[in-house]
C-alpha cells in the first residue's frame, strides 16, 4: 500500500475571532426571536450564518494546503534574497523558495496565535521542510514597524495579508515605510490584500469592513504616498495584487 505523502497546513487566519462572530449573532438571533421580535431574531441570525459560511467559502478559496504560487509575477532570476513580511507559517515563503536556485527567502512574524490558531516558527520550518525548500528560507522574529535588517538589503519583498490587518492608514504607511526601507533600489515590493470590493463582501466576513479596508485605487493611493511607483496591478478574486520597483 503506497504511503500517503504529508501535506503542509499553511492556518486558518482569523479562525477564533471569526467563529466567535458568527456563534455570538446566532445566539443572539435565537434569543431575540423568542424573547423580543421574530423578525428581527430572523435578520441577527441570519447575519450570523452569513459570517460562518463565508469563512468557510474563504478557506476554501484559499486553500490552506497549498503553497502561493508567485512565478508570473515575481519573475525572480533564482539568485535573490527576498524577505516574506508577516509570514505566518509560510505560505507566501515557499511560494517565493520555489522560485530560486541559489537565493534564499527570510520570514519574519510575530506569531500571534490568536490571528493563527498553531502559529509558530517550528510549524513554518516543518512545512518548508515537507515542500522540500527547508534549505532555501529562515524564519525569524520580527515586527513589519521595525525590521530588524539594515536599509538596502533585500532583492525582493513580500507582504501578503499583514498590512490590511493594520486599522488605519497611518499605520499600513509606517509599516510600507519601513518594507521600503530595507528594499534595494530597483528591487521588487510585492504587496498581496484583499481589497474592498462586492466581491470582497461576499466572500469575506463581516469583521473586514470594521478595519477600513481599503479600494484597489486606495492601496495605489498609500503606496504613492510611501514613495512606491510603477505599480502594476494583478486582480485575483479577491485580493488585489500590486508589484511594484524601488526607485
Amino acid at each position: 500500500m503506497a504511503k500517503k505523502t504529508k501535506k503542509p497546513f499553511y492556518g486558518l487566519v482569523a479562525l477564533v475571532s471569526s467563529i466567535v462572530i458568527a456563534v455570538t449573532f446566532i445566539i443572539v438571533g435565537i434569543l431575540v426571536f423568542f424573547f423580543y421580535s421574530n423578525l428581527l431574531g430572523i435578520i441577527i441570525f441570519c447575519i450570523g450564518l452569513y459570517s460562518l459560511s463565508s469563512y468557510l467559502v474563504s478557506i476554501y478559496l484559499i486553500n490552506p494546503f497549498k503553497s502561493l504560487d508567485l512565478p508570473n509575477i515575481l519573475e525572480l532570476k533564482g539568485d535573490e534574497i527576498v524577505l516574506d513580511v508577516g509570514c505566518g507559517l509560510g505560505r507566501a515563503t515557499m511560494g517565493a523558495a520555489k522560485l530560486l536556485s541559489t537565493g534564499k527567502v527570510i520570514g519574519v512574524d510575530i506569531w500571534d496565535r490568536l490571528e493563527i490558531p498553531g502559529n509558530s516558527q517550528e510549524k513554518a520550518y516543518e512545512n518548508a521542510d515537507i515542500e522540500g525548500v527547508k534549505e532555501k528560507v529562515e524564519f525569524r522574529f520580527g515586527d513589519v514597524f521595525n525590521l530588524p535588517f539594515n536599509d538596502n538589503y533585500f532583492d525582493a519583498v513580500i507582504c501578503a495579508g499583514c498590512i490590511s490587518s493594520f486599522h488605519n492608514d497611518e499605520k499600513k504607511i509606517k509599516a510600507m515605510n519601513e518594507i521600503r526601507r530595507v528594499l534595494k533600489t530597483n528591487g521588487i515590493f510585492y504587496l498581496r490584500e484583499p481589497t474592498l470590493k462586492f466581491k470582497t463582501f461576499i466572500v469575506l466576513t463581516p469583521s473586514v469592513f470594521l478595519i477600513g479596508l481599503p479600494t484597489k485605487n486606495g492601496w495605489i493611493k498609500l503606496l504613492e504616498r510611501t514613495g512606491f511607483d510603477n505599480i502594476s496591478y494583478y486582480p485575483h478574486r479577491i485580493v488585489g495584487s500590486y508589484k511594484m520597483i524601488k526607485t
